[in-house]
């Protein structure tokens, strides 16, 4: 009884238009295809001169020139001013030689020139600036020689040398001194112009700064 016929409705216009709206409610509905691009890799782009490139392990090393052991910005006294240092100084130590044995031939020495005499006269010549050497080292300070030519001495952070460098200095200077002078030479072939005595001690002389 619920059920109302088909054929019982009103007219045929309305039966059509009934039968047009649910073929449309009831039609799927067509599938929309979109058009799909891929996407293409973009060529890599060509390595410019400003791109930083990686650094493999030991080519700074071999890059980069030796590095020096002196820390401070202190230049290094050249080789004229040493060499005018070591000859003030070598001038007082022959006027001390000259003075003793004036008072030696004074006193009335007589002096034998024989091998024995010679060789223990050379022996005291040796003494001599070992004796003047010493003398200073124990003092603390630079040599007259030194001074006059406007050379200090300091270590490699730019400081006064300690009394220990300062020993260390003296027993390089005779080891310089005993290898035929090499160690004294070596400064001009040195990169930094430093004697045996100097890398030794770990000191050098230097121009100080005018205040």
């Amino acid at each position: 009884m619920r059920v109302i016929p088909f054929d019982s409705l009103t007219s045929q216009s309305e039966r059509d238009s009934i039968r047009a709206r649910a073929a449309e409610i009831h039609r799927p509905a067509p599938l929309k295809s979109e058009r799909v691009q891929l996407k293409h890799a973009k060529p890599a782009k060509k390595r410019t001169l400003d791109q930083r490139r990686l650094e493999f392990q030991g080519e700074a090393e071999v890059i980069a020139p030796p590095q020096s052991h002196i820390i401070c910005d202190a230049p290094v006294a050249p080789v004229s001013l040493r060499l005018e240092a070591a000859l003030i100084d070598g001038a007082l130590m022959l006027c001390g030689v000259a003075f003793a044995f004036g008072v030696l031939r004074l006193a009335g020495a007589s002096f034998e020139w024989d091998k024995q005499s010679i060789a223990f006269l050379l022996l005291g010549l040796l003494t001599v600036p070992l004796f003047y050497k010493v003398l200073w080292t124990i003092a603390g300070v630079d040599t007259i020689g030194m001074r006059s030519a406007g050379l200090q001495l300091i270590d490699f952070d730019g400081n006064p040398p300690s009394s220990a460098r300062r020993y260390q200095r003296l027993g390089g200077s005779v080891l310089s001194f005993l290898a035929a002078g090499i160690g004294l030479v070596w400064s001009l072939v040195d990169e930094d112009r430093l004697t045996w005595h100097d890398h030794i001690s770990s000191t050098f002389p230097t121009i100080p700064a005018a205040d």
